[in-house]
């Protein structure tokens, strides 16, 4: 029990030093990230008392593997080592708080709040599409990736984040996956749209992560029988003038 409370702190100091040597060897860059991904995952499970193979361990364990990918995909964007340093100490802050959340769960329920797991998931889920959105964004850019092989790796990813949230969220409804297969759509078209935009992915990338907290938020009372009128408005008036800040506070060019 020492040692896996231990390797809560443990670990994020570890993946510091890990993505350290990822950003200044890239010569090893997939060596590293093949590391550090089989690193997580054994930490990961030494944490989580639930099978391997099982659905429960999975769902638990996808977010910071996610998170991990996605951060390192935007590291490499960055030319900034102090940028690329502070982007390497929150990706650490943040998987040092999932891994305690995950501690407390399983061996130290009476310290652990109620729904910390669903407001941890679904703020995991905005960072990485979030991060997804960069880095999608910048392949086509960057390295002319055609889109619609884009679209796929985003489709995939959202359908995984957004059945996480159903699992963290407890939510059972049959229509969970009628909802899924229309969040999906909204968003590929979405990310279509955007994608011709004249913007940086950055600015892209900020509209559509309001999109999919906005959608999901609606998405999420319907299925929880919670939504009404003032719900709606309040997620519509956020998203707007969230929105409404960008637009008028980017370049176009």
């Amino acid at each position: 029990m020492l040692f896996k409370k231990l390797l809560v702190y443990i670990c994020p100091l570890l993946t510091i030093i890990g993505l350290e040597l990822l950003v200044n060897y890239l010569s090893l860059i997939y060596f590293l990230i093949v590391l550090i991904f089989i690193f997580l995952i054994i930490v990961l499970k030494y944490l989580i008392p639930e099978k391997f193979l099982s659905r429960d361990f999975w769902y638990l364990a996808i977010l910071p593997l996610l998170l991990f990918l996605t951060t390192t995909a935007f590291l490499l964007l960055l030319s900034s080592n102090s940028v690329r340093n502070l982007i390497i100490f929150i990706f650490a802050l943040f998987f040092g708080i999932y891994l305690e959340n995950i501690f407390l769960f399983f061996y130290r329920p009476t310290l652990y709040q109620s729904n910390s797991q669903e407001n941890i998931s679904v703020l995991f889920c905005l960072l990485i599409f979030f991060l997804l959105a960069i880095d999608l964004n910048s392949f086509n850019v960057f390295l002319n990736i055609p889109i619609w092989i884009l679209s796929l790796i985003l489709t995939l990813i959202v359908t995984i984040l957004v059945l996480q949230i159903f699992w963290s969220n407890k939510i059972k409804s049959n229509f969970k996956f009628l909802y899924l297969i229309i969040f999906d759509i909204v968003i590929l078209e979405v990310f279509w749209v955007l994608a011709f935009l004249p913007t940086n992915f950055y600015v892209v990338s900020i509209i559509i992560t309001i999109i999919f907290y906005l959608l999901w938020g609606i998405f999420k009372a319907q299925l929880t029988d919670k939504l009404n009128q003032k719900l709606v408005w309040r997620y519509l008036i956020i998203s707007g003038i969230l929105l409404f800040f960008i637009i008028i506070t980017s370049n176009w060019i």
